[in-house]
């Protein structure tokens, strides 16, 4: 079970965190088959589209080490909470270059 931390030593200041970027590490909480949420740690890569909606791809830390990262991906409204282990602020010049996907 997830305990409520409000902000851990490691965290970065919220005053510095806004929204989601690219390659910033966060510990997701979602909802899980059971009971028990679903606990993701990893690098956050982007947003992709799942079936209607919208989901976060994930790179996963490693369990193990010498273990192969792999990428999750979480359906937005599955989250319950996302802390935030490290952040990475935005490159202004990759976020012009990006092409913008809206659904809707």
């Amino acid at each position: 079970m997830v305990q409520n931390k409000s902000h851990s030593p490691k965290s970065p200041p919220a005053e510095e965190v806004i929204g989601m970027t690219k390659g910033s590490r966060y510990r997701f909480v979602s909802k899980g088959s059971g009971a028990d949420p679903f606990v993701s740690i990893g690098t956050f890569k982007g947003y992709t589209a799942f079936g209607h909606d919208t989901a976060l791809t994930i790179l996963l830390d490693p369990e193990k080490e010498g273990e192969t990262p792999f990428t999750r991906i979480i359906p937005c409204n599955a989250v319950l909470t996302i802390d935030v282990l490290s952040f990475k602020p935005e490159d202004k010049q990759e976020e012009k270059e990006e092409v913008k996907v809206y659904f809707g």
